[in-house]
């Protein structure tokens, strides 16, 4: 699906794709254009009034997997992520932004939440647009640094009930959480990063499609995206901290139950040494000794007492 807006005498409409590219070759005004899943024969059809360089429609076509920015003097190729938590894992989504002096094209395969954010937006508020493209990339990469903000505070409040998790039902279950989190985090932080200096190099002096005064709106993008990854390296020593806690938790747990039988068995074992050494008949038929079975049932449990008291006394239990 394709869908277009131009911006005119401080006003914006939305017209059809045709419409936009011959708004953006020969003016007057800027516009938006706005592929999802589109077929990429039709969209370089489409684009060839703008002279975009195959390089450039080819990635953003395809799966490039790491957000980067490409400078071809009248305009900027960006590609960044989008992100949503889902089941201790971030689901990411590549958007890719085309920024030239009179228009902005951007590409998703399928619904992103900060396109669609600025789609809804832009008719109450046609200032984003008809300030240049350059203003809505900020605003569409202010909307997606935003959505990561929640993840953060998904992954901190998982990670404050596995460690609570830790202690009261340690298992393998638990250590499944864990190391899906420690997954999901460091596919997040394998984007972040990049992501980040992607921002920052939109913020320095370099690119003839990014005005100066717009600069300082994408060093606070930036800032806020440099937050989230330092709460990721945070959150990436607390989760490995927590899985070392986890095994630290089972093994305490292991030596509980190792103690435990221990003593079992320690107890019993001289229990073994009298039933074996008078065998199984308790009667004492041969010496005439008629409470000899009370006798060995006194001495069993004299004995296991006795142990038990000797384990209590040098405080091994």
């Amino acid at each position: 699906m394709i869908r277009a807006w131009r911006s005119e005498a401080g006003r914006v409409e939305e017209v059809t794709a045709e419409q936009a590219i011959r708004c953006a070759v020969e003016g007057p005004g800027v516009v938006w254009i706005d592929f999802d899943t589109e077929d990429q024969t039709a969209a370089r059809e489409l684009l060839a009034p703008l002279h975009i360089h195959p390089l450039v429609i080819d990635d953003m076509f395809m799966e490039v997997n790491r957000p980067k920015v490409d400078d071809y003097g009248s305009y900027l190729y960006l590609a960044v992520h989008s992100a949503r938590w889902e089941e201790d894992r971030p689901a990411l989504r590549e958007v890719d932004v085309v920024v030239g002096e009179r228009f902005i094209i951007t590409y998703h395969d399928g619904r992103t939440r900060s396109i669609a954010a600025a789609q809804e937006i832009l008719g109450r508020r046609p200032e984003i647009l008809t300030r240049g493209p350059a203003h809505l990339l900020f605003f569409v990469l202010d909307l997606l640094v935003d959505n990561y903000l929640p993840i953060m505070d998904r992954i901190g409040a998982e990670l404050d009930g596995m460690e609570e998790d830790a202690f009261r039902r340690a298992g393998r279950r638990v250590h499944a959480r864990i190391l899906k989190l420690k997954r999901g985090m460091a596919a997040l932080r394998r984007i972040v990063g990049p992501q980040r200096d992607t921002i920052l190099a939109l913020t320095r002096d370099e690119y003839r499609a990014i005005p100066a005064e717009v600069r300082p709106y994408l060093r606070d993008v930036y800032d806020r995206l440099a937050r989230v990854n330092d709460l990721l390296d945070s959150f990436r020593d607390e989760v490995s901290g927590l899985l070392e806690l986890h095994v630290s938790v089972v093994s305490n747990r292991l030596n509980e139950v190792i103690k435990i039988l221990t003593v079992i068995a320690t107890i019993m074992l001289p229990l073994t040494v009298i039933t074996g050494y008078y065998g199984m008949n308790f009667h004492f038929a041969a010496y005439e000794w008629k409470y000899g079975e009370l006798y060995a049932l006194g001495l069993l449990a004299a004995t296991a007492l006795g142990t038990w008291w000797f384990l209590r006394s040098r405080r091994w239990l």
